[in-house]
């Protein structure tokens, strides 16, 4: 009889591992057998145009430093950065392909680099020799767009040219990072701050969605730099100047050209001054009419709306420089960065007879947006409501303390204004009315017309020494026995303004100068009062220079 003999259970376990390790040793060897690095049969350089080689990523597969079926391939950018990559508004972060491999099985692989450098690897591309697909698709870097037919007349200058990598400074043989390998038509663009271009090409970089314009150089001395800048790069070119007009240029701080405006004077001669002058002491002193500065004002806000600059009040000293500027010449003035308007508000800006900026204010309402009207509507009408209304007057009644101005009512027309502004913008509401009340360290001057007594017009002088202001019923002038004069300072400063004022009312001093009556009444008034002195017509100072001659 036969007998079985059960297997020990270390016999049964060695068994066991036994056919676990032959199952171990060939799944191993299966596994081992399908990382066989796949055999590359093609590797070459690309030579199609670079801009039809610009790529982005699908996010599906990783860069590594070798294909990544080769072995000792390692990751280069993970497929989650990549595909963030591919969402970047920086051109610095597109990509090119240049060389391209293919396995014996038919894959697809490239090696790409990013146009600033900082990345570079092979990426899988798909089983199609020359159509990019797998973690690559192919990216348009720049578009071109129809050029707008006016804006081809027109002549530009590099604002600033200079060596910058900027886009702004120099031109560029294609967009900025838009075709791998392109760069700037020269190094430094310095020497042609002068030249000019017309534009005859225009588009957008798709990442930044900024507008860059193929310029053409109209002189040939400047040929090398035509190429690709951006558009805020450019400004526009001057036209010739004319005869009868003076050239202003308006600059910024680095004295690069705004904008600039051609000021046409009545019946101006070519060669005549904008402005007058006369000699005060030996000294000569040069004055802008008040009818001049208004318009000039009017045009150099006009000029610069939209720049980002401004120029709200002509000072004394550009008064004076636009005064000396010759017809038919040019001259120049410089703007500040404009402060910006917060969206909720309306920037309310006082001006005088002048148009120069008084006394400004922002004037919010919480919840209210960009180009949204400060009208409202009650009961079917629109218009300024009364509140607004009464914090407004309350708002401009503070930015005028103390400017010798007053708005207390304000007209049809400037509620009209007020209910039309939008806010994130400007308005301007004029006033040439005087206070009532005389600052304690001001003489209220009074020019009269000796025929009617009436009024002119009249200015506020004012002591303007923070440090040691006039106190009320103090002199202004200098007393000698019974005789009262001013100050040479005081009489140079007060004439400027007396002959600045009084341009366009149809009266002057006589001679352009205060006599020694007006010297001895204005000498003896008290800070905190006024004096009236006589003024002369235009008519009648020309016919007593026309006697004076013969």
């Amino acid at each position: 009889m036969n007998k079985f003999k059960w297997k020990s259970p270390i016999v049964l376990g060695l068994a066991a591992f036994s056919l676990f390790s032959t199952g171990a040793l060939l799944i191993a060897s299966q596994a081992s057998a399908a990382h066989v690095p796949e055999q590359i049969t093609n590797n070459q350089k690309l030579t199609t145009d670079a801009q039809n080689r610009n790529v982005t990523f699908t996010g599906t597969t990783a860069l590594y430093t070798k294909p990544s079926v080769k072995k000792g391939a390692q990751e280069v950018i993970s497929k989650v950065a990549l595909k963030e990559l591919a969402k970047s508004d920086s051109s610095a972060d597109n990509f090119v392909a240049y060389r391209q491999a293919t396995t014996k099985n038919g894959q697809v692989y490239y090696k790409i680099v990013s146009f600033d450098g900082q990345y570079r690897g092979w990426i899988y591309g798909g089983k199609h020799v020359g159509k990019f697909a797998g973690g690559l698709e192919k990216f348009t870097a720049f578009k071109e767009i129809p050029l707008p037919s006016n804006l081809a007349k027109y002549t530009f200058n590099i604002a600033a040219p200079g060596m910058n990598n900027d886009g702004k400074s120099v031109t560029y043989t294609e967009p900025m990072n838009t075709v791998y390998g392109a760069g700037r038509t020269v190094g430094d663009a310095v020497a042609y701050k002068n030249a000019a271009f017309k534009i005859d090409k225009m588009g957008t970089r798709t990442r930044e969605g900024d507008t860059w314009v193929h310029v053409t150089s109209v002189d040939q001395t400047a040929a090398k730099l035509n190429g690709w800048i951006l558009y805020k790069g450019l400004s526009q070119a001057e036209d010739p100047l004319s005869g009868t007009a003076v050239r202003i240029d308006l600059v910024n701080s680095s004295g690069q050209l705004i904008k600039y405006i051609d000021y046409q004077k009545p019946n101006a001669q070519s060669g005549k001054t904008l402005g007058l002058s006369y000699s005060d002491d030996g000294t000569e002193v040069w004055l802008l009419g008040a009818s001049d500065q208004q318009k000039l004002q009017d045009n150099i806000r006009d000029a610069l709306k939209g720049t980002g600059y401004s120029l709200e009040t002509l000072s004394a000293n550009q008064t004076g420089y636009l005064a000396e500027a010759t017809v038919g010449g040019k001259t120049s003035l410089t703007a500040a960065q404009a402060d910006s308007i917060p969206n909720d508000a309306v920037q309310i800006n006082i001006i005088n007879q002048t148009d120069g900026v008084i006394g400004s204010f922002n004037y919010t309402k919480p919840g209210a947006s960009a180009g949204q009207s400060l009208a409202a509507t009650d009961n079917g009408t629109t218009g300024l409501s009364s509140d607004d209304q009464n914090a407004i007057q309350a708002d401009i009644k503070t930015a005028l303390k103390s400017t010798g101005y007053s708005l207390n009512a304000l007209s049809s027309s400037q509620l009209e204004q007020l209910a039309n502004a939008q806010f994130g913008n400007s308005v301007y509401l004029k006033t040439t009315t005087k206070t009532t009340d005389i600052s304690d360290n001001a003489v209220r001057i009074n020019f009269v017309d000796p025929s009617t007594k009436k009024i002119v017009t009249s200015i506020d002088y004012t002591n303007t020494d923070a440090d040691d202001p006039a106190p009320k019923g103090s002199d202004l002038g200098v007393q000698s026995g019974n005789n009262w004069t001013l100050k040479s300072e005081d009489n140079t400063a007060i004439t400027n303004e007396a002959i600045t004022t009084l341009d366009g009312t149809g009266y002057s001093l006589t001679d352009n100068k205060l006599s020694d009556a007006d010297l001895a009444t204005i000498g003896a008034a008290k800070f905190g009062s006024s004096v009236s002195i006589n003024v002369s017509t235009d008519n009648a100072q020309a016919t007593t220079n026309q006697s004076s001659t013969h």
